[in-house]
């Protein structure tokens, strides 16, 4: 293994004007370690080491879930079937109460219409139920893994380099007129983007888990709902988040902000979110926790970029 001095000397060998804040420790799969926290004009950085033959991507037929994860999809699952049930209830009663009372005011004609729309609000609510999964726990779990094969990227592998990485990304400093534009102008100087392989490692250390904290989901859900309150608010400091959103095992802030579409070295998808559109929309975990994954593909994008959604990571290949 390279030691931090050998590390060091390869930094200084580039020729810019990295500070050295000194070394923190970061675990990765059991094992700490240490390595270098840097300063470049006012942004941080850390040095990543790579790896040989990393696996990525997500196969949901080849990659079981943990039994944390199904059991916090399951909870999630019985609350939204409850509260679809209750729903019903009221609808139904609502009914009840309007037939009976024309019923008593002897309009049958009225009681007659109101019987039709009934039916068909049950049959609306059955579909609903149906699409958004709520009909059984099967449906669900076919929904959940129809929504990952549809947005995660392929399982493979790939040798990942060194590199020195910005610790957090920074939002675009204007709107950007398309994607391919974006990637074109962020890749100017001595700084690049990550390629998908690189980030994807980035963001999961090398970790086999579908999310990088772990198989669990243990209150993830409220912590990543209490952080969407905000609305994507740009003030939100680390302190404010916990330590399954903050930063990761290699020292990195990555995928804890699914208003962020982080820009990667690719002109067709970003990674690590979706501008919110899920969070706000409440489209439920089955579309939110994708966002939180490293395999996550963003496809859909609004031209121009908006530079309140759009953000990169500056690297530099060692």
């Amino acid at each position: 293994m390279e030691s931090l001095s050998e590390i060091r000397s390869r930094i200084e060998a580039l020729g810019m004007d990295f500070e050295f804040m000194g070394t923190i420790k970061t675990s990765m799969n059991g094992v700490e370690r240490e390595t270098w926290l840097l300063e470049y004009k006012g942004a941080q950085f850390v040095f990543v080491s790579g790896r040989k033959n990393v696996v990525l991507g997500w196969d949901t037929a080849k990659c079981p879930l943990g039994e944390g994860v199904l059991e916090g999809l399951r909870e999630e699952f019985e609350a939204e079937r409850e509260h679809c049930e209750e729903e019903l209830e009221v609808l139904q009663s609502d009914y009840q109460d309007r037939i009976a009372e024309a019923n008593a005011d002897g309009d049958c004609t009225k009681a007659e219409k109101l019987a039709a729309e009934r039916a068909e609000e049950l049959e609306i609510w059955q579909k609903e139920l149906v699409e958004g999964g709520c009909a059984s726990w099967e449906n669900y779990m076919a929904k959940w893994n129809e929504n990952l094969a549809r947005c995660l990227s392929p399982l493979r592998t790939a040798d990942i380099g060194d590199m020195l990485v910005e610790v957090d990304s920074r939002y675009i400093e204007k709107d950007a007129p398309s994607l391919k534009e974006a990637v074109r102008l962020l890749k100017e100087g001595p700084f690049t983007l990550a390629s998908e392989d690189e980030w994807e490692y980035l963001c999961s250390g090398g970790t086999r888990t579908l999310f990088r904290w772990g198989d669990t989901l243990k209150d993830v859900l409220d912590e990543i709902y209490d952080v969407g309150c905000d609305c994507g608010d740009e003030e939100e400091t680390e302190e404010e988040t916990s330590s399954m959103l903050g930063p990761n095992m290699l020292g990195l802030r990555i995928a804890y902000d699914s208003y962020k579409n982080e820009i990667i070295d690719n002109t067709q998808y970003t990674k690590g979110g979706d501008g919110g559109c899920s969070l706000c929309g409440g489209d439920g975990p089955i579309y939110v926790l994708p966002c939180y994954t490293a395999f996550y593909r963003q496809k859909d994008h609004v031209e121009p970029l908006s530079d309140n959604y759009y953000c990169y990571r500056r690297i530099i290949r060692l």
